[in-house]
């Protein structure tokens, strides 16, 4: 693809992956331009270290594309997570639905639409250019684009990190 790129016959090199871990790797022996992470950099699951990840490639000016920010649909009320069915009833997926029921009561609480602060929340990213929205209905589009452009308050922010539904760390917001 390099030489490719050399040749001018693409515009760029990248990869995309769910495990965001397999792109580090790649990254290290590979010249990128780009990269898509799935499943990985959401409102629900920011690990520090693929913080400290994307903000590298943001340094080396490797454009990011977040992908996947409402886990397959679970958080705007699917029972799937990252393509996984899950069950309400199960004790070993307890914790997700608790994690989306507290989000939606501050959603509610916040006038705030759940899908608009997961699509803040993946598109703020110093480094990150894009988001992919994958939508079952094509009457969700429109919608979509325009929850990009939503101003969500700070007080939400806030009150996510102080009931430990982000990372009281984050930086981003």
């Amino acid at each position: 693809m390099t030489d490719l790129k050399n040749k001018g016959v693409v515009a760029g090199v990248g990869i995309g992956a769910k495990d965001w871990r397999s792109i580090e790797k790649i990254a290290k022996d590979v010249p990128l331009d780009w990269v898509m992470i799935a499943n990985s950099y959401t409102i629900y699951h920011h690990p520090k270290e693929l913080v400290d990840f994307v903000s590298s490639l943001h340094e080396q000016n490797i454009s990011v594309i977040n992908s996947a920010v409402f886990h397959g649909g679970f958080l705007m009320g699917s029972d799937y997570f990252n393509y996984t069915q899950l069950d309400r009833n199960n004790p070993e997926h307890k914790h997700y639905y608790n994690w989306r029921d507290r989000f939606n009561s501050l959603c509610t609480e916040y006038n705030v639409e759940p899908a608009a602060a997961a699509i803040y929340f993946g598109l703020h990213v110093p480094g990150v250019k894009s988001i992919a929205l994958n939508s079952s209905n094509p009457k969700r589009v429109q919608h979509n684009l325009e929850m990009a452009n939503a101003e969500i308050p700070a007080a939400f922010w806030q009150q996510m990190k102080e009931e430990q539904l982000i990372d009281n760390n984050y930086p981003h917001l």
